[in-house]
């Protein structure tokens, strides 16, 4: 990775980037919301990473940077779709097309690679629905950015967002959540491994706490996070 491309690593990795990830909870807001017991963080992340993340948003990631790297317009379209009828939770999607259409119009007048502006072109004409794995992979490979080191910028950019919700919703500080970093980054490296070699048709989560927690947070009375 040359210096450009890991400047634009860090950019679309930073926090300060306005995806609106930053408003999502991922369902932990419902998990902390009027529970009497301590919620062990570190085993939700964990089983966020490996039952979640990296067997569905990253695993479609591959797929899709594969798709950019043969110009095939036509089947990141396809996987978008596949993405958009495989996550089943409203909420969940919902979140999920927020930040990639947020990533898409944050750049859509600063990247100038035909392949962004056709795919941008084709979303907003309703061909596929933005997901933010896809529009990640676009971006990654348009600036080339190495898919390995992008999917563990994917996961890695998911723990940031995790832990960050944890610490406005109270109930971690800014050096656990460090430690937790920390504990997690051996572990980054396999679940990429896995995804680089794993059939699309073989995408899927099975967190399903986290999905009705995530589908009962709309019914909250009172939120913090969108999502």
């Amino acid at each position: 990775m040359d210096d450009s491309a890991f400047i634009a690593a860090l950019q679309l990795t930073d926090s300060f980037f306005p995806s609106g990830a930053v408003t999502l909870s991922h369902g932990l807001e419902t998990f902390l919301s009027g529970q009497s017991e301590a919620v062990d963080l570190s085993q939700l992340l964990r089983d966020y990473l490996e039952r979640k993340i990296a067997p569905f948003d990253l695993v479609a990631y591959m797929h899709a940077y594969r798709a950019v790297a043969e110009e095939d317009i036509e089947r990141l379209h396809r996987i978008d779709r596949y993405l958009n009828v495989s996550l089943l939770p409203q909420e969940l999607r919902q979140g999920s097309l927020r930040s990639g259409r947020g990533t898409l119009e944050t750049l859509r007048r600063g990247v100038e690679e035909p392949l962004f502006q056709t795919f941008l072109a084709g979303v907003n004409a309703g061909k596929s629905n933005g997901h933010l794995p896809i529009c990640l992979a676009i971006l990654h490979s348009l600036w080339r950015i190495p898919r390995r080191g992008g999917g563990c910028m994917l996961l890695y950019a998911f723990m940031v967002n995790f832990l960050s919700a944890a610490i406005r919703l109270g109930c971690l500080g800014h050096r656990e959540a460090q430690g937790l970093l920390i504990h997690f980054r051996p572990q980054v490296t396999p679940l990429v491994e896995r995804a680089l070699d794993s059939p699309l048709e073989e995408i899927g989560a099975f967190v399903p706490l986290a999905d009705i927690r995530a589908m009962q947070h709309a019914h909250l009375s009172v939120r913090l996070f969108s999502s």
